[in-house]
């Protein structure tokens, strides 16, 4: 049975229990009422005839009338000496006690009050039958209109099942539509959730040979990429001694760029398994000078004066492929964005902190700037060119910093020195707590 028809006997189910629910109290209520009508036009009768009796004139000459006051309604009084009059009182009525009694017998449906009289006894009846009748009448009026009520309530169910399902079946279609069964054996399913579970089990698979594909490219390119640069690396080394002291500079920014290249690729071999390299002691002192020295060949190095002020022989445990990562984007993006301005990179209390005075990011702006490809409102200044590779250096860093279990924000440089009077502050974290 399909997700629709479930639905639908559920709501169905519902109404019924409902509507059953609401037949059988107006049923029960109606005939109790019907009951405690028929007693008190009995004991109202009987009273009346009781004092009647009292006045004589149930032994006058329109005695014999009186005894028979309606329909359905018959009236005996039995004296002290048991005669009873206008007729034999019935054998069903002459053990009962003083009060009102129910009898049912076959096809009636008796109402009777004894009440004491004139020094005898009355026997007031009344035969229901009739009423009891009406009341079963109005029982089946209640059974068509819950038929009725059913039927019009299982066509708006299947409706309102229409609505609720409808958005899984359009799912289902979509999704179906972008990753096909291909024509696989066996029978389709017939329910809306083994569809939908079909469908995202097939784009599930399409989405790990992708993930699969993109691993295996990644894995390709680092085998193929790393023996040449260890080959140029070792070329440059061997190169070191023949080399004018003037380009030596020029040598030691080579072999920089070299050593970048190989974390580059490292550590987009980390982001493509999406787990982290084993922590080790890293030297962060050097590990900040080496990333700053992979960006000396930029053309606007030149133009911000970048200090590291962490101290000597600070060491802290990391993956050194993922933090140059990161330092190298920041450092980038002050480049690019800040100069001509200064850079001061700091470390205390397990977090480093890369501090610039330049022009700064708009407060509107910043809690954007880790999103790839957001490039805020450089675009809306002149002279501003559109640049597909802007906006994924943060970006990259914050991917990074979050599979190491680090932290990476950004902030005002004001926010904490008062010396920055502009400019942006971005602080790792690297404690875990």
């Amino acid at each position: 049975m399909n997700l629709k028809r479930r639905v639908t006997l559920a709501l169905v189910a519902v109404v019924a229990l409902f509507v059953a629910a609401q037949g059988v109290l107006a049923y029960l209520s109606l005939v109790e009422q019907e009951d405690d009508l028929v007693d008190e036009l009995v004991l109202a009768q009987a009273r009346q005839l009781a004092t009647r009796a009292e006045r004589g004139e149930l032994r006058g000459p329109n005695g014999a009338a009186l005894f028979r006051p309606g329909p359905n309604l018959a009236a005996w009084f039995v004296d002290a000496g048991g005669a009873a009059s206008p007729a034999p009182l019935p054998a069903h009525l002459a053990a009962l006690a003083d009060g009102p009694h129910r009898l049912g017998r076959p096809y009636q449906e008796l109402h009777v009050v004894v009440l004491p009289a004139a020094g005898g006894r009355l026997y007031v009846q009344y035969d229901a039958e009739q009423n009891e009748a009406k009341v079963r009448q109005f029982g089946w009026y209640l059974i068509g209109l819950g038929a009725l009520c059913l039927a019009l309530g299982a066509a708006i169910s299947w409706q309102v099942a229409s609505w609720i399902v409808g958005p899984i079946e359009r799912l289902t279609a979509r999704l179906a539509n972008w990753a096909p069964d291909g024509g696989r054996a066996g029978a389709p399913a017939s329910d809306e959730e083994s569809r939908l579970l079909g469908a995202f089990a097939r784009v599930q698979g399409r989405f790990e040979q992708a993930i699969a594909r993109e691993r295996e490219f990644v894995a390709n390119l680092g085998h193929e990429i790393r023996t040449p640069l260890a080959a140029l690396r070792t070329d440059l080394e061997m190169l070191e001694p023949a080399v004018d002291p003037a380009q030596k500079p020029r040598l030691q920014r080579a072999l920089a760029a070299v050593d970048a290249l190989a974390g580059a690729l490292e550590s987009a071999r980390s982001l493509s398994r999406e787990r982290h390299v084993v922590s080790q002691p890293v030297d962060l002192a050097r590990c900040v000078d080496d990333a700053w020295a992979s960006l000396q060949a930029l053309p606007s190095a030149e133009r911000l004066a970048f200090a590291n002020e962490v101290a000597p022989e600070t060491t802290v445990a990391a993956d050194r492929h993922a933090l140059l990562t990161i330092l190298r984007n920041l450092f980038r993006n002050a480049v690019e964005h800040a100069a001509p301005a200064r850079c001061i990179v700091r470390y205390a209390d397990g977090a480093i902190e890369v501090a610039d005075d330049g022009r700064g990011i708009a407060p509107e702006d910043l809690p954007f700037v880790f999103d790839r490809y957001y490039r805020g409102r450089m675009l809306d200044t002149a002279g501003a060119e559109p640049d597909g590779e802007r906006g994924l250096g943060l970006a990259i860093a914050r991917q990074v910093a979050d599979l190491n279990g680090w932290q990476l924000a950004v902030e005002p440089a004001s926010a904490r020195d008062p010396s920055f009077a502009q400019g942006t502050r971005f602080i790792l974290r690297l404690d875990r707590d």
